[in-house]
């Protein structure tokens, strides 16, 4: 069943009307599939008007992807819109689901602001998912303006438990849910008790995204027979604590408040991405994670404040990192020379990236602060500072890593605002600050560039 496809043959029945010319209506399925599957879910809907031979070929599509990146987009330039929008989104995603009837779906993504007043057309939605084995499921239910504090208005994904704490409970055949590999859910609340059921009677779960719940507090995740793999949980603003244990998990991420983090038999964790607030890196953070030194080859941090950075004492290095990315907020023409410093924490490391987020431009410093001490990196192959724009942090941090980076063989600069596409961007950002940028990157950085290092600017 799950190969199964409604075929439309090219036979002298489904070709009446069609003009001789009409080499493509001629093709065989696959083509014509694959041609559908670039399409928008309402553009490939519509060519069942085509004729015959199209009327059912759009429901072989594997993929229902209802993104209404322009509605959100109309929505946030003037709210005036979002009744209108909503009552058209909702007609089209309940238009298509109940014309398609192939067996199986691989991917459903739902992106609309959508709050708990849709609660019963959302589990509509998603018992058609559940119905059709989804194997990747989103609900993406923010619009570009993000605020994870608001979340009381979230939809809440339904339990099959009977638990007086859930909002609303909803039956998912058992069967149904072991296809499931992929979950990503934003805006969304869930409760410990809906995540532990849903870890249970999923097996073959891999991955997990979960951003603004409302609801989560102690999330416990462990046991031998699960398969997840990725785990993310993003501004959910009531976390309290997060315990991994004895499975093999490959990559997680937290972003959000502090919290209580104990990593405990994760042979295969490779890759973590930490902000925990206004803590940035601390000696609390690198604590928590100590327990993965063996095995972790790539971190990435975001930090708040880079003038609060707590020294960092006696902290284990970590030899197989071999990738290190740090995101900083940058209010000022900070110093930055403090997170060169830090890469001595990982004696291998071969790739460093440094992303700069700029809220506005300031002013330039016309005087070095001052120059850190001296360490030579002996692995360092790449370095990256993003969002460069021309001060005199910038130029200290890139001027410091190609005279101590010994092994370095490129340098990627790139001016372009590193800020998120949601975030409006002050009128300073223009395309000729960036262009200052690399003109200041061409002048300052070329007289140091070593023999045999590359220096790209974008």
């Amino acid at each position: 069943m799950g190969n199964q496809r409604l075929r439309c043959p090219p036979n002298k029945t489904n070709l009446k009307g069609l003009n001789s010319n009409d080499f493509i209506s001629r093709m065989p399925d696959d083509i014509l599939i694959m041609v559908l599957s670039r399409l928008s879910v309402k553009e490939a809907v519509v060519t069942s008007i085509l004729s015959t031979r199209w009327r059912f070929l759009w429901c072989n599509l594997k993929t229902l992807n209802f993104d209404a990146r322009q509605a959100l987009d109309n929505i946030d330039n003037d709210f005036r819109f979002y009744l209108s929008e909503r009552y058209k989104y909702t007609k089209q995603v309940n238009g298509v689901i109940r014309s398609y009837n192939h067996p199986t779906l691989h991917h459903f993504r739902i992106r609309f602001y959508l709050t708990c007043e849709y609660t019963s057309v959302i589990d509509e939605w998603l018992k058609f998912a559940v119905k059709k084995k989804v194997e990747s499921l989103e609900l993406d239910l923010e619009t570009n303006q993000k605020n994870y504090l608001h979340n009381t208005f979230n939809y809440s994904f339904p339990s099959r438990l009977s638990d007086k704490s859930t909002s609303h409970i909803l039956i998912f055949p058992s069967a149904n849910l072991e296809s499931l590999k992929k979950l990503y859910l934003n805006s969304v609340n869930m409760r410990e008790a809906v995540l532990g059921e849903l870890l249970t009677k999923s097996p073959h779960l891999e991955s997990i995204s979960i951003h603004g719940s409302g609801y989560l507090t102690h999330i416990h995740v462990g046991g031998r027979d699960l398969k997840l793999k990725h785990f993310e949980i993003m501004e959910c603003p009531h976390v309290v604590s997060v315990y991994l244990s004895d499975f093999g998990i490959e990559s997680f991420a937290y972003v959000g408040q502090p919290i209580d983090l104990h990593l405990s038999g994760l042979p295969n964790l490779k890759n973590v991405v930490m902000s925990q607030g206004v803590a940035g890196l601390s000696n609390i953070v690198f604590g928590q994670i100590s327990s993965c030194a063996s095995t972790l080859q790539t971190l990435s941090f975001r930090i708040y404040h880079p003038m609060k950075i707590a020294k960092l004492y006696s902290i284990r290095q970590l030899p197989n990192i071999r990738k290190l990315t740090l995101t900083i907020v940058v209010r000022r023409d900070n110093c930055l020379l403090d997170f060169a410093s830090l890469v001595n924490v990982f004696p291998n490391i071969q790739t460093f990236t440094i992303k700069l987020l700029r809220f506005s431009l300031m002013g330039r410093r016309r005087k070095l602060t001052y120059r850190a001490s001296a360490h030579h990196h002996e692995h360092l192959k790449l370095f990256q500072i993003l969002g460069y724009y021309g001060g005199i942090g910038d130029l200290e941090l890139a001027a410091y890593m190609l005279q101590n980076a010994n092994a370095l063989e490129k340098i990627v600069i790139d001016p372009r605002t590193q800020l998120d596409k949601a975030i409006k961007a002050t009128k300073d950002f223009s395309e000729n600050n960036e262009e200052v940028a690399r003109s200041s990157a061409r002048l300052r950085l070329l007289p140091l560039l070593p023999q045999g290092v590359e220096l790209v600017i974008l």
